[in-house]
């Protein structure tokens, strides 16, 4: 009698044993397997503030004394009013992608590499004042992550990674006063056909440019734009999301198949 209950409970719990490893076994299937969140629909918010002490070095024209140089390439070269920003070390001038120049300010588009880590790469907005046809130092840089969909735990469509871009730009600052009423707005994606079907409102974007990051081509889009800001006066910085903004500025693209 021992003896088959003996053999009942081994049978039992050999029966449990893989049950269990079944259960295991769909629980890490499932979360390999599921899908990354939209993120469209997760709430965002961006601490402007605490970017602003970062990023901006204070130099104004009424505060520093600003040098002019003949060309940008010059004026690159003198690095004394952005030494201090903490984006300054990847600071590189080598991969220029584009330059927006309007009466009075210039942004210089630079792109450069994490050698340190493949995952992290970057593009740099450099400001400079303008004057007279001359440039000063640079007094501003902002960097920023160029791949938003490679996220591990949500998922981009190129419309979320353009409004996220656009965003900070609006929010820090970032843009240049072409000086006919509109602003230079830009981003990166991974996809050149879906980056170039980008429309705003129905404008479509005036260019696209090719950056190759080690094994991975982006595209650089840019345009002109009146300014954003009556648009979006209605998005809260400390709680929206990319929908938001997505729907406020009438983003469009062309999804690839």
């Amino acid at each position: 009698m021992k003896g088959k209950l003996k053999k009942a409970l081994l049978v039992l719990l050999i029966v449990v044993g893989i049950l269990a490893l079944i259960v295991l076994g769909l629980g890490i299937y499932f979360i390999v397997t599921k899908p990354k969140a939209d993120i469209s629909k997760i709430p965002q918010n961006l601490g402007i503030s605490v970017i602003l002490s970062d990023v901006v070095s204070g130099a104004s024209e009424d505060e520093e004394e600003l040098n002019w140089y003949a060309t940008l390439e010059e004026a690159s070269a003198d690095t004394s009013l952005i030494e201090s920003s903490v984006f300054y070390g990847g600071y590189d001038t080598s991969e220029r992608v584009a330059v927006f120049e309007g009466d009075e300010q210039c942004m210089a588009v630079n792109a450069y590499r994490n050698t340190e880590n493949e995952n992290n790469d970057f593009v740099s907005f450099v400001r400079y004042y303008k004057r007279d046809g001359k440039y000063s130092q640079p007094y501003h840089i902002f960097s920023t992550w160029i791949d938003l969909n490679k996220d591990d735990m949500y998922h981009y469509d190129c419309d979320d990674a353009a409004v996220s871009l656009l965003s900070l730009e609006d929010a820090l600052g970032l843009t240049v006063d072409m000086g006919d009423g509109n602003k230079v707005y830009c981003g990166f994606w991974t996809d050149e056909a879906e980056a170039g079907s980008l429309t705003f409102a129905g404008q479509e974007v005036d260019g696209v440019e090719k950056v190759d990051y080690f094994d991975t081509p982006y595209y650089f889009w840019h345009i002109a734009l009146p300014d954003v800001k009556e648009r979006l006066q209605g998005v809260d910085y400390g709680n929206y999301t990319c929908q938001e903004l997505i729907d406020a500025l009438e983003l469009r693209y062309e999804k690839a198949e």
